[in-house]
């Protein structure tokens, strides 16, 4: 996983086998409900789609604070349900804002399903815990840990099975709302953390879309690897217990609402501009791409690809431009031969990853180094994110490290993919994914200018010149090593990249 010590790596290579996984204990199942006819959002999307059958409304939510802006306005506007299923989700400024919703939205009658992964539940879990018991919210953890000894001890002991996540991101509101992409739910996520800031990507979508959307989550929902919290964490809040998270809950609430970031949410334009003008949207086919959950149990062998075939099958098909945004590039060899084949046949691959100075997993790292050279004699354009240059959207603690985080393709600019799906190993064989696949020359050329425009000023362009890489800043500067670094990061970096571990990362 990417949040493993190098220490363990032997360990992961040694433990991998077929994963049995648990029966889940009796569940009754459920699926997405219609909004009641007048809720808000029904309003507002009937509004915007009409004439416009068949085919969806899609946001770009690149800023940080609008898109946390506009997660809380569609759950203030629910009236019949949320869906939610994430990766992660943090007991920390950002996750105790969105509980508070959630809370007062359930409160109101709103049905509220959250799925999430189990991996990195951590100081979470007394949160889904204390969710749980509203008669209006259920929590299930996806493909759970025993929760009965140390997380470490329970994941080499059982590697074959916890090595296998569910990374799909959602937040449907009321079946006509859905918020799809890289972010998760933490403070790193929306420009609040006080060290990491991930650049990332959300579509807001409307229209025809968001049913798929609202299916795919109850399948994951009412899989055999989707457990009730209390059957898996054993947690019993008291009367005490409880009053203490309601006022933890205000405490936060009223100071985040009242910082600048705070009442900057309260301002965005975004949500009355979004709400009132269709021509803002990009209307477009579009359709969700996602993994099926058994995706977990079956052998991580190359036709068990799911989602990731249909994206080989988008780059094997680009016949004039590739764009490639992926913050963990580790493309394995069949990946790496039709990247290669593109830029032959005359296809301008453009791909933006993480440098070494803005990437937080330099085990990550050290197995993509091997991958640069082959890119670069192939003629592929390969940009490495610079961590000291203007990436800081909404980044409200200045001080904090830009990071990539964002996961898009631009294909001829007809077609765009943004979604969860990183271009390595987990993703394609190990990992759930999901996203969209939108069908907009419109958007995807606007993507591509900002891309071209962007990675100019944002990141470090590569030449190999002989058998020597060299970085190149937009001011003219040139670094014969990886930028920004020190002679320890770039040693564990080519240590690491020694190690037998890139099928695990």
């Amino acid at each position: 996983m990417r949040y493993l010590l190098p220490l363990f790596t032997l360990c992961l290579c040694a433990c991998s086998g077929t994963p049995v996984f648990p029966e889940p204990p009796p569940r009754a199942p459920s699926f997405h409900r219609e909004a009641p006819p007048a809720a808000p959002l029904v309003a507002i999307t009937d509004r915007l789609t009409r004439g416009r059958a068949g085919r969806t409304g899609v946001y770009p939510l690149t800023s940080a604070q609008s898109a946390l802006a506009v997660r809380l306005a569609s759950i203030r506007a629910a009236r019949g349900s949320i869906d939610i299923q994430y990766f992660i989700f943090r007991r920390d400024d950002t996750g105790l804002l969105l509980t508070r919703a959630l809370i007062r939205a359930a409160d109101r009658g709103v049905r509220v399903r959250f799925l999430l992964d189990d991996f990195t539940t951590g100081d979470a879990d007394k949160v889904l815990v204390a969710l749980d018991r509203h008669p209006n919210i259920e929590i299930r953890l996806f493909n759970p840990f025993p929760h009965e000894g140390p997380r470490a001890v329970e994941f080499f002991t059982d590697f074959a099975r916890l090595q296998r996540r569910m990374h799909n991101k959602s937040l449907t509101v009321d079946n006509r709302v859905t918020f799809i992409g890289g972010r998760n739910l933490s403070n790193k996520y929306f420009g609040i953390d006080s060290e990491i800031n991930f650049g990332d990507l959300d579509m807001l979508a409307i229209g025809a879309v968001v049913p798929e959307i609202a299916g795919q989550f109850d399948r994951y929902w009412n899989s055999p690897y989707s457990f009730p919290v209390q059957s898996v964490i054993d947690y019993r809040p008291d009367a005490d217990a409880d009053i203490a998270f309601a006022e933890d809950l205000e405490r936060n609430a009223s100071r985040l609402l009242g910082s600048d970031y705070g009442r900057s949410l309260a301002r965005s334009p975004v949500i009355d501009t979004l709400s009132n003008d269709a021509d803002l949207w990009y209307w477009a086919e579009t359709r969700a791409l996602y993994d099926p959950p058994g995706k977990v149990a079956f052998p991580p062998a190359a036709d068990r690809q799911f989602a990731g075939r249909e994206l080989m099958e988008m780059i094997t098909g680009a016949e004039r431009e590739l764009i490639v945004i992926s913050p963990y590039l580790l493309p394995g060899r069949r990946y790496l031969r039709q990247l290669i084949a593109a830029a032959r046949r005359g296809v301008e691959v453009h791909i933006l990853t993480n440098s070494l100075a803005s990437t937080e997993v330099v085990l990550v790292h050290g197995a993509y180094r091997k991958y640069r050279r082959p890119l670069l004699r192939a003629g592929v354009h390969l940009h490495e994110l610079s961590s000291d240059l203007d990436y800081r959207l909404d980044n409200w603690n200045g001080e904090s490290r830009s990071l990539l985080h964002a996961k898009a393709f631009v294909i001829d600019r007809k077609r765009v993919y943004v979604g969860s799906f990183n271009l390595d190993n987990r993703s394609i064989l190990l990992n759930t994914e999901l996203g969209l696949v939108i069908e907009s020359p419109q958007l995807a050329a606007k993507m591509a200018k900002n891309f071209i425009r962007n990675v100019g000023g944002n990141a470090y362009r590569l030449e190999l010149r002989g058998d020597d890489l060299l970085w190149h800043r937009s001011d003219g500067e040139t670094a014969s090593t990886d930028p920004d670094t020190n002679w320890l990061q770039r040693a564990a970096s080519v240590i690491s990249g020694w190690l037998p571990i890139e099928s695990l990362l």
